[in-house]
């Protein structure tokens, strides 16, 4: 159970590195929506958008290796070993769009968008393959 556990921080950890990656480098990323969302319920939130940052990148690699673990029979049964990159770009994306859209975070680069789910996808195929 360590090991899994140990195995699933490390999934996280790069996951949200490579996420942190985008909000970092792009120069008109806003989560002024999400900020006011929190003061709306009468929570204390930080001016730094630091910690909004990393605490949004974490629950996108939550979200995207849980939809890893709910989906897994449908990738092993219909996509055996075609076009499993394919799959883990889709599980990426809709992770990824989901939690944009329901925390309204706008403003964020295309460009290092794209790099995030190219090089998020390239992770979990590895992770797979040499069983992390």
């Amino acid at each position: 159970m360590v090991k899994s556990l140990s195995k699933s921080l490390i999934k996280i950890s790069i996951l949200s590195a490579l996420n942190l990656f985008v909000f970092e480098l792009s120069v008109e990323i806003d989560v002024e929506q999400l900020l006011k969302d929190i003061k709306f319920f009468n929570m204390e939130s930080s001016s730094d958008n630091s910690h909004v940052f990393i605490s949004v990148s974490v629950l996108i690699s939550i979200i995207t290796l849980s939809m890893m673990r709910f989906f897994k029979p449908f990738i092993d049964v219909y996509l055996m070993y075609y076009l499993r990159i394919n799959f883990y770009l889709l599980i990426c994306l809709l992770s990824l769009s989901t939690v944009y859209i329901v925390l309204r975070i706008y403003g964020y680069s295309r460009l290092y968008l794209i790099i995030y789910l190219i090089a998020s996808s390239a992770c979990l195929h590895l992770f797979e393959k040499y069983k992390i």
